[in-house]
């Protein structure tokens, strides 16, 4: 098989064209939205989103792919292409984010997502991703990347995607899914550190934890006998307020 920059990047074409089509339905975009996309490819999915939206802007970091779209796409006045990494970008405003990216980038765009205000994101992933994204405290796929999902957004799988739609062909099945912002919830960098922080010690219990950080956390936390894996995405939050508050005092 023929090596190339695109299947260095870890990169599937998408050569079923027929999915497009239900990713550009599942989007539901109106003619005053502002969409992201994240993975230009070869521009056949943004070439949708320019008739159905205000303003695309697109990112692809593959310098012969990022070529390749600039060539297919100069007709569309609406549309600005970037030839860089979305997830470095923190300053950018969109209402739809929409992508289909290698597998190795999908914890990066759930954590990016979560720290972005927008109405909607359609995301295609690798199911076994969306498995864990899915996950409940103590199951063994309960990941830091479960906590942020679930306690960020509302997730909902959209549909399937054969294997067979991609080639190169990868060793797993994909999945559509729709991430829909909570909105009284937020979180930050130092609460994505935090997360990162107890998920290292995901065995640990919370009261074991707790003599670690000493007076970093309340007493309720002190008791707890629960293992980090164990406690739900709220509870985790909740344990990386409360030590924000003590060190603020």
């Amino acid at each position: 098989m023929k090596w190339s920059k695109a299947r260095a990047l870890g990169q599937h074409q998408l050569r079923d064209k027929s999915i497009l089509s239900k990713i550009l339905n599942s989007s539901r975009i109106d003619r005053d939205e502002i969409v992201c996309e994240a993975g230009t490819g070869e521009g056949m999915l943004t070439q949708k989103l320019c008739k159905h939206a205000k303003k695309v802007i697109s990112f692809e970091r593959d310098p012969v792919l990022y070529l390749r779209a600039l060539k297919r796409l100069s007709g569309f006045s609406n549309l600005h292409l970037v030839h860089y990494d979305i997830f470095k970008v923190s300053n950018i405003e969109f209402h739809v984010f929409v992508a289909n990216l290698p597998y190795s980038r999908s914890r990066d765009a759930i954590e990016w997502l979560a720290l972005r205000k927008f109405r909607r994101a359609i995301v295609m992933l690798q199911k076994e991703f969306v498995d864990k994204l899915q996950a409940k405290p103590g199951e063994p796929n309960y990941r830091l990347i479960s906590v942020i999902g679930q306690y960020c957004f509302r997730i909902d799988v959209l549909f399937d995607v054969s294997r067979t739609s991609f080639l190169p062909q990868p060793h797993v099945d994909s999945q559509v899914i729709r991430l829909t912002p909570y909105i009284e919830r937020h979180i930050d960098t130092q609460t994505l550190n935090d997360l990162n922080y107890f998920f290292s010690r995901r065995n640990k219990k919370v009261s074991s934890l707790a003599r670690t950080l000493g007076p970093y956390l309340s007493s309720c936390h002190t008791r707890n006998r629960k293992r980090i894996d164990q406690l739900n995405p709220q509870e985790l939050i909740a344990l990386s307020e409360s030590s924000k508050k003590m060190l603020s005092k």
